[in-house]
């Protein structure tokens, strides 16, 4: 994996960050599988799975792009806190007014 001729740099880095736990310290990918019981299979089942891994470490995580709230969303947010601070408001203990 660390030595591979066709990935970029900056694709052995991405690969080599998500990879990790399945890489050891010479830079060699392990996958292993016993699903099966013929060998043909799991040997199957492991490049599917590294192809799997692979497509998802190359993926390049899009940017997010900084937002605020709007202006109707603030007030609907207030406007949920003050119900709900009344609501516990009366939950306290009842006050007997005299006259």
């Amino acid at each position: 994996m660390a030595g591979s001729p066709s990935l970029s740099e900056a694709q052995r880095e991405r690969a080599l960050k998500a990879l990790a736990s399945y890489i050891d310290s010479e830079g060699v990918l392990h996958l292993v599988s016993q699903t099966f019981r013929s060998q043909l299979r799991n040997r199957e089942e492991v490049v599917n799975r590294f192809q799997a891994l692979m497509r998802r470490a190359m993926a390049v995580p899009k940017q997010r792009r900084p937002t605020r709230p709007s202006r109707a969303a603030k007030e609907k947010r207030l406007a949920s806190k003050r119900r709900r601070s009344e609501i516990k408001r009366q939950r306290g203990p009842v006050r007997v007014e005299e006259q």
